[in-house]
């Protein structure tokens, strides 16, 4: 997961990661 959200770029991936993570 850490390498997605840097691959994505911390604050966008950040937010969408948040959000599918609790789902």
């Amino acid at each position: 997961m850490k390498v997605m959200i840097l691959a994505g770029g911390f604050g966008s991936r950040l937010s969408e990661a948040t959000n599918a993570i609790p789902k």
